[in-house]
């Protein structure tokens, strides 16, 4: 695969996914408690219903980063909640938080909202980086069209595509640094899967779960939850923040685009932060976001210094863009 020197990175965060329909993690809660939509979450919604009545009685829900982290601070410390909500019990109902991002997600990563991004990576050089913090695939399938191909940052052990991709083709670098919708792993064997195109993610959501074609386990998401307990441990995780962290050293700009810098991120602030300390280049710092207010903007001034604030949405400043011709 071809080799460029990225000269402009792009950081996106969930705020750059609203306008296609992907839900935000404040509205997981609401819905979990106010729909039917899956049998399996019945014992999550209980005890959400249980654990936190005093606020929904308020009208009020918990954060979804909050009933994650105490859930993940619970099994740390192999506490039990009470008699009911015991360890196995709790491991569960981490492990339907997770079920519940990836019920989240289904309808949305595999409906064709991809406009702005299709304009985006049309205006954007091959030799852009983009980092994403968001699960969905929408800039994937953008990448993919124009290029016949995208290139993830890591090998896989296997590529299961619906689409016939090109390997020798140029593709911008795209990092996904808390997991893909449509990457899975086997948790015994440790191969690694990746599934390009609409119809290939579809069977991810399938009734009858995908298993590792090698030794027939059942194959998980890798999903890096909002949490403030998050784990980088994978193998093929690890490698792309390494890649994430030498990238981010050589480049003359970064834009951010829907990303609040949140202190639950600390570990991105900290790669962001320890990178570009590193980077003798001096980058321009460029922060997208359309409140009117300095309140986003400041989190970044904290971080970071002086900025570029622009003050529109992500439709916005895509529309704004001026086409470049560069390679």
């Amino acid at each position: 695969m071809i080799k460029l020197h990225h000269d402009h990175a792009y950081l996106f965060g969930a705020g750059a996914s609203i306008s296609t329909g992907i839900p935000l993690t404040k509205q997981f809660l609401p819905r979990l408690m106010q729909e039917s939509i899956d049998n399996r979450l019945l014992g999550l919604k209980s005890f959400v219903a249980e654990f936190f009545s005093e606020s929904l009685q308020l009208g009020m829900f918990p954060k979804f980063e909050q009933v994650l982290s105490l859930l993940d601070i619970a099994i740390e410390e192999d506490h039990y909640i009470s008699n009911k909500y015991h360890h196995k019990y709790l491991r569960q109902l981490r492990s339907d938080l997770d079920y519940l991002t990836w019920k989240m997600l289904e309808q949305s990563s595999t409906q064709n909202n991809f406009d702005v991004f299709d304009q985006f990576i049309e205006k954007t050089p091959a030799s852009s980086l983009f980092l994403s913090l968001n699960y969905d695939t929408l800039i994937d399938h953008s990448i993919i069209r124009k290029y016949q191909n995208i290139n993830y940052g890591v090998q896989f052990s296997k590529v299961q595509s619906s689409i016939d991709l090109n390997y020798n083709s140029l593709s911008p670098t795209l990092l996904k640094l808390h997991g893909s919708i449509n990457w899975l792993f086997c948790p015994n064997c440790q191969t690694f899967y990746c599934y390009i195109g609409n119809q290939e993610i579809r069977k991810i959501f399938n009734q009858s779960p995908e298993v590792c074609q090698y030794d027939h386990a059942y194959l998980k998401g890798i999903l890096i939850s909002p949490t403030w307990q998050k784990n980088y441990n994978l193998a093929p995780i690890s490698l792309m923040w390494i890649k994430a962290g030498k990238l981010l050293r050589d480049v003359n700009k970064i834009t951010f685009i829907g990303y609040s810098l949140s202190d639950i991120d600390m570990k991105v602030i900290y790669l962001l932060k320890r990178s570009i300390f590193n980077n003798k280049r001096n980058p321009q710092i460029e922060v997208v976001d359309p409140d009117p207010s300095e309140k986003v903007f400041d989190r970044y001034r904290r971080i970071f210094g002086q900025i570029s604030p622009i003050r529109s949405t992500f439709e916005q400043y895509v529309s704004d863009l001026t086409p470049s011709n560069q390679t």
